[in-house]
């Protein structure tokens, strides 16, 4: 990512079903990029459709990967390695999407695989976030814990090629009107960089924070004015090209 730009960072997840439909989506993607380019733009795909798209970004946007193993080669059955990832292309790694912590990634594997990416030179896009939020605030208890055992491996000298991802799980959903509202992201992210500092000192607290639950064209401007974010992580929208560009137009001329 490219200092003082904002972020919309891709997550299709597991889609589409074939590379003909990942092709197609991958150059409409493309497209938007080179529409904003007072953004960075990176597409995370399916593992197998990477190095299908090495050769096309042509520097006009990203690649990103959804997850990474925590080692370099090994008796990983199905695992893919940063040393891997690093070598076709891929500049970011989603690390602790809240659907892989739901099957069982713990703070600890998150922690390790973090740590494992920013040392082959991969920025981690680690992903935090609270199941519920209460009136009282004791929230924000369950998320410092969380952002502090999210990093207990990582060291401070890669703290540049950090960012995280503010996933609220009680946030997501298909619709835009499911998004958390600006002020609650402000506040969120406002206590992330705190909690950050508190970790790694003064750097800390100029951690680049996106917001990854329910946003839309509808609601981009808003969170992007008032939220106190970098940009998005961006799940369904990712996948339909027109919205998809929408978004990026919106972020890339506030």
């Amino acid at each position: 990512m490219k200092k003082g730009k904002k972020l919309i960072v891709a997550n299709w997840k597991m889609n589409p079903g074939t590379a003909a439909e990942a092709r197609s989506l991958f150059l409409a993607s493309r497209r938007a990029a080179a529409e904003a380019r007072r953004l960075s733009v990176v597409v995370c795909p399916p593992f197998p459709f990477l190095s299908l798209f090495s050769r096309l970004a042509n520097g006009v946007i990203s690649l990103g990967s959804q997850d990474a193993c925590w080692r370099n080669g090994g008796p990983y059955t199905g695992e893919v390695s940063p040393e891997i990832l690093k070598d076709i292309g891929v500049t970011i790694s989603i690390i602790g999407h809240s659907e892989r912590r739901a099957r069982g990634e713990t703070d600890d594997i998150v922690s390790r695989k973090a740590q494992a990416v920013v040392r082959e030179g991969i920025t981690a896009l680690v992903c935090v976030g609270e199941r519920t939020r209460d009136e009282n605030g004791d929230f924000f208890a369950t998320l410092r814990e969380q952002i502090k055992a999210s990093f207990s491996k990582v060291q401070r000298r890669f703290l540049s090629d950090i960012i995280i991802a503010y996933e609220p799980l009680w946030a997501i959903g298909r619709n835009w009107r499911d998004a958390a509202t600006p002020e609650a992201v402000r506040e969120a992210a406002i206590f992330i960089r705190k909690v950050m500092a508190d970790i790694f000192g003064d750097a800390g607290a100029q951690a680049l924070v996106l917001y990854g639950g329910s946003v839309g064209p509808e609601n981009a401007q808003a969170l992007l004015r008032d939220g106190d974010i970098a940009g998005f992580l961006v799940g369904h929208e990712s996948l339909e090209p027109d919205a998809f560009a929408w978004l990026t137009q919106i972020a890339n001329d506030l």
